[in-house]
């Protein structure tokens, strides 16, 4: 097949890839997590659309996790084993 013959093909296949993709996640806000080692310690910082929620620090195999669970900017000492996932607060400020 010609580049020519394939390229309404190619076409077709890409814009069918794009319809699939749902609305809810077209409309989910991008998170970003940003990694600084300083000495033996590694530092994750979780940000959504530029706020800071949830830090997570990593020294001597032992994790921390502080999260700002209401927006206030106070972060707050979650169990060694939480899951970091973003408040509430977060998704009310995105829509």
């Amino acid at each position: 097949m010609t580049i020519s013959r394939s390229l309404p093909v190619l076409t077709a296949a890409a814009l069918l890839a794009l319809v699939s993709i749902s609305p809810a996640a077209l409309a989910e806000p991008r998170g970003q997590v940003t990694t600084q080692q300083q000495g033996d310690r590694l530092v994750h910082e979780y940000r959504l659309e530029g706020r800071l929620y949830a830090i997570e620090i990593i020294e001597a195999q032992k994790r921390t996790v502080l999260l700002d669970t209401d927006g206030d900017g106070n972060f707050r000492r979650q169990p060694a084993d939480a899951e970091i996932t973003p408040p509430a607060w977060t998704q009310k400020s995105s829509q």
